[in-house]
């Protein structure tokens, strides 16, 4: 096996990283082969971790491939303890009950690395494993390096496990370079409304299954002949078993297609040979929940239904990277999206433009529309540059991360459609990227069901002040505290949400550079 130049060139990047005694973040399309870099930069006393036995499974027989020689696995589903290993591959939940049983490794790599905390601290099972091993270099591998909260997982600091980006990737780049293939996005015209269910850190998907009636199921299944009669290998994602259960009987009875339910809670050999049906086309559509996204690997995969709502941009990101691998006959994959994710979070830089199904009019992918749906108020001034993105060099889009330098803070409380009764506090910046372009960014603080990084706002700004409280009662104090120097921040659509804020000022900064 021989690593193509992107993979050289990732490879790269992280060694020299390593040598310059940096933690680095390497970011790759799903589908751009991962596994094979993994094993190049494994070395004695590597441990490679990620979270499912897929992946583990994955990447072991890729290492073996690539280098000759077989590691190490620990993983209680594949019933394998390979305690004297020198490189091990591992699930995170297997290898921490026998750490005493190993010696200290050397290189920590995390495979799908975006479900390790942002920040140092927050209780997990990779918290309690970085924590433990503090002299182990680490190596954070993804395609999606930020979480849920758009907490990206690399920053300046003690605070965060990998400190800067080394390598990035992106999926128009590798479709661009011939190794995957594209992705078509249709609006279609059924859509769920979704605008009155309970968000937590993302849809209630229970109260989103009850809304999926048999009716409106119906009607969906209806559309997929038109829509998707072309296709061979097609991929439903569902909120809940039971909406998954009805899903599958619209398609059934409606398409007279072969289709069938495959589930986490499965036997092991159940799910293997659903999977197989399904590769060999003797079953045309899976409808699933969660199982069909990391792990799940089907080149063929050429069309996916979205019944899911998210507000998840990684989780969109991992879905749809199901169907941007290469195969024989394969001109694209299909995404038809029935739930609004396409105008709540775009095409996450997968693809620029989609299509709504009821004009066939060609449309701009649409911004993430905030959870708090209200014009945000922007603070006076003059606009004549345009922000770069350091990774590209070229106009900042949606993902974009910057430091960037504050000069002005404001604070309001606003109402929430979710709970009219009560307020959030809005914190909106007037900040300068390294180009002196100005940017505005903006910090949403629940102060009446706080969370851990709530708390921190507070502390951060010397503020004694009580919450849980009405977002109104603490305004004003905001606006009378200190003002961090410089911010994190990241692009979404038009707009900039605060990632991270930094009182001291941080290495590599506006200020800096200017």
């Amino acid at each position: 096996m021989q690593l193509r130049r992107y993979q050289q060139d990732a490879v790269s990047a992280a060694r020299s990283s390593l040598a310059a005694g940096r933690n680095p973040v390497l970011q790759l399309a799903t589908g751009t082969g991962k596994s094979l870099i993994i094993a190049a930069l494994a070395q004695p006393r590597t441990w490679v971790l990620t979270h499912i036995q897929q992946l583990v499974e994955q990447n072991a027989k890729t290492y073996e491939r690539f280098t000759g020689s077989a590691p190490g696995i620990i993983c209680a589903g594949l019933k394998r303890k390979d305690t004297r290993a020198d490189v091990i591959f591992a699930t995170i939940q297997s290898i921490k009950g026998v750490l005493v049983e190993l010696p200290e490794p050397d290189l920590i790599i995390i495979d799908e690395a975006h479900r390790v905390p942002h920040r140092r601290g927050e209780h997990s099972m990779y918290d309690s494993i970085l924590r433990r091993y503090p002299r182990a270099k680490r190596i954070a591998m993804t395609a999606t390096p930020w979480r849920m909260d758009n907490g990206i997982i690399y920053g300046d600091g003690e605070s965060f496990w990998f400190d800067h980006l080394a390598f990035n990737y992106p999926v128009k780049q590798a479709v661009a370079d011939g190794w995957l293939t594209p992705l078509v996005g249709v609006e279609t015209a059924i859509q769920l409304d979704v605008d009155e269910v309970d968000v937590d850190d993302d849809f209630n998907q229970e109260e989103v299954g009850e809304l999926q009636t048999q009716e409106w199921l119906e009607s969906v299944a209806r559309s997929l002949p038109q829509l998707a009669g072309e296709r061979k290998h097609i991929a439903v994602y569902c909120p809940t078993v039971a909406a998954a259960n009805r899903a599958l009987s619209a398609i059934l009875e409606e398409t007279g297609w072969r289709a069938e339910l495959i589930t986490g809670a499965m036997a092991p050999e159940a799910r293997k040979a659903i999977l197989r049906r399904f590769a060999e086309r003797e079953t045309r559509v899976l409808v699933s929940i969660d199982t069909l996204t990391t792990g799940f690997d089907l080149p063929s995969l050429d069309c996916i239904v979205c019944l899911r709502p998210t507000l998840s941009s990684s989780l969109w990101v991992q879905i749809q990277g199901r169907g941007t691998r290469l195969a024989n006959n394969k001109k694209n994959c299909l995404v038809l999206d029935y739930v609004g994710n396409l105008i709540r979070l775009g095409g996450v830089d997968m693809y620029e433009r989609y299509y709504r199904e009821d004009s066939l009019e060609e449309v701009e992918a649409k911004p993430l529309r905030p959870h708090v749906k209200r014009e945000r108020k922007y603070l006076p001034g003059v606009r004549k540059l345009t922000p770069i993105d350091p990774m590209t060099g070229l106009a900042a889009g949606n993902g974009t991360a910057l430091t960037v330098d504050v000069h002005a803070v404001s604070a309001v409380a606003i109402k929430t459609k979710r709970d009219p009764n009560n307020y959030i506090l809005m914190v909106q910046y007037a900040c300068t990227t390294a180009e002196n372009a100005r940017i505005d960014a903006t910090l949403f603080v629940n102060t009446v069901v706080p969370r851990e990084q709530d708390y921190q706002f507070f502390k951060q700004r010397g503020l004694a002040v009580k919450i849980p409280a009405p977002a109104q009662s603490v305004a004003w104090a905001v606006r009378a505290a200190r003002v961090p120097k410089q911010l994190q921040v990241r692009k979404a659509g038009k707009y900039w949400n605060v990632v991270a804020e930094h009182f001291t000022g941080v290495e590599g900064s506006a200020e800096q550079a200017a």
